[in-house]
């Protein structure tokens, strides 16, 4: 029964997580298109989708632990497996660090960095290429 909640659980934060990627990333191509800033409201809804994208590797990275644990008992599964974990990792260092910035930016009432918004949604576009590629190979 354990197994089934923390699959469910991290299949929920995987379905979570593509959303914020999907979702957020169009919002940020409108507006970088017609190189316009997003009003306040549409900032407060990328605020809450950046934080909703870190709780969800946050979950993902504890059910990943678990599951990992459980079904194969440890870490060291492959070479693929190893590969996803570390760019997981380094998308976690990503969305964190974007949080904290945006957060920064809205207590002081600017905008995020474009550059550091950028490069970092560059940055975790291929992270997450890597991941889901790591993930297909790993376990197939």
């Amino acid at each position: 029964m354990t197994l089934i909640i923390l699959k469910f659980f991290h299949y929920l934060a995987i379905i979570f997580s593509g959303g914020v990627l999907v979702g957020g990333g169009l919002i940020q191509a409108i507006f970088a298109r017609s190189n316009q800033i997003p009003d306040k409201t549409v900032g407060k809804v990328l605020k809450i989708l950046g934080y909703l994208g870190l709780i969800s590797i946050i979950i993902l990275w504890i059910t990943g632990i678990f599951l990992s644990n459980i079904i194969y008992g440890g870490f060291s599964i492959n070479t693929a497996f190893t590969i996803k974990v570390i760019a997981a990792a380094f998308l976690l260092l990503i969305s964190f660090i974007v949080n904290i910035h945006v957060y920064n930016s809205s207590k002081k009432d600017h905008p995020p960095n474009k550059s550091i918004m950028k490069y970092s949604t560059m940055s975790t576009r291929g992270l997450i290429i890597v991941v889901l590629f790591g993930a297909a190979i790993a376990f197939s």
